[in-house]
């Protein structure tokens, strides 16, 4: 088994003591804390999980086709447009 080391530095809560733990670059964790460590793109070696990254809840899947839906025309002649930027006056335009 190859082993375990972080490449980015990852925060997790301490199961046991409910204490929020930052895992550093270069950090071989103990395996209850390296469990934790759900991104594999944190360590430099990717643990062998065999399965499929589990996508979660409320993120787009990534394997979808994405489609891109054109804005709704605004109805009515209420215009939101961004006033110029105002320019400040020098020394001498005020005397």
């Amino acid at each position: 088994m190859p082993v375990l080391r972080l490449k980015a530095a990852v925060y997790v809560q301490d199961p046991a003591t409910r204490e929020e733990l930052i895992l550093l670059p270069g950090e071989e964790p103990e395996p209850r804390l390296a469990a934790l460590v759900t991104n594999r793109d944190a360590w430099e070696v990717p643990p062998e999980d065999g399965g499929p990254e589990p996508i979660a809840v409320g993120e787009p899947d990534p394997t979808a086709e994405k489609t891109v839906q054109p804005e709704p025309e605004e109805v009515g002649g209420g215009s939101a447009k961004k006033s110029p930027p105002r320019r400040a006056r020098s020394a001498s335009a005020s005397s």
